[in-house]
């Protein structure tokens, strides 16, 4: 999945190209890691979905959040 990905007053900002859902599972993913990002879903009749990441290291936090996101989803695979 190619994202836009830019950087933008110390943050990076990633456009989830309107996927809600993934935008808001990495979310929670950087938060359980420790780490601090948001979610913003802009106006209500928009198409936006941006995550972004607060972090002196926010690919690294990433990196972290989407390590993290493999580890539940095989977790859960395992379960069914």
């Amino acid at each position: 999945m190619d994202l836009d990905v830019m950087e933008k007053e110390g943050r990076l900002l990633i456009d989830m190209e309107q996927n809600h859902a993934l935008a808001n599972l990495l979310r929670k993913a950087v938060w359980k890691n420790g780490g601090e990002s948001g979610y913003d879903k802009g106006h209500p009749l928009g198409d936006e979905s941006v995550l972004i990441i607060d972090s002196d290291n926010p690919d690294e936090v990433l990196q972290d959040a989407v390590d993290t996101v493999r580890e539940w989803l095989e977790s859960l695979e395992a379960d069914l």
